[in-house]
């Protein structure tokens, strides 16, 4: 608690402004994992419509569309470039899976770049506060003891 209070202490005005900004994409960006994430358990229970042309596919694209270019533009300060580095690669890696989505009905080529959009996405969540994962272990498919 007490280098989370100190790390918020250290953050300078151009840096607060940056996350205020900066947490809306990253929001879409774990919204559209989800979209696809859910396309993906769609297709490995048999569904027919989880294919390219499924509505959600539709819905995820162009949030990311908005949100991949919206980053781009982000300024980040100095204290912010590590977190804005891995905001874009969680972008280029959405990118990879949404492309891939389109392409093809197979799962692999779509979740392999999916988990590392993740990975990126808890780096990013990891550099600044403010940007929480959700931890699977705590929700309702989580472990039970």
């Amino acid at each position: 608690m007490k280098e989370h209070q100190t790390l918020e202490a250290s953050l300078d005005d151009a840096t607060v402004a940056y996350i205020l900004e900066a947490r809306k994409h990253f929001e879409d960006l774990r919204h559209v994992s989800a979209q696809v994430a859910g396309l993906l358990v769609l297709a490995a229970a048999g569904s027919k419509s989880a294919g390219p042309y499924h509505p959600m596919l539709e819905s995820a694209e162009l949030l990311f569309q908005e949100a991949a270019e919206a980053i781009q533009c982000l300024r980040a300060t100095p204290r912010a470039r590590r977190h804005h580095y891995h905001l874009r690669q969680a972008a280029a890696a959405l990118e990879q899976a949404l492309s891939a989505a389109h392409r093809s009905p197979e799962i692999d080529p779509v979740l392999m770049p999916l988990r590392a959009a993740y990975a990126q996405l808890e780096r990013v969540s990891n550099e600044l506060p403010g940007f929480e994962m959700v931890a699977f272990e705590q929700g309702c498919c989580g472990k039970r003891s």
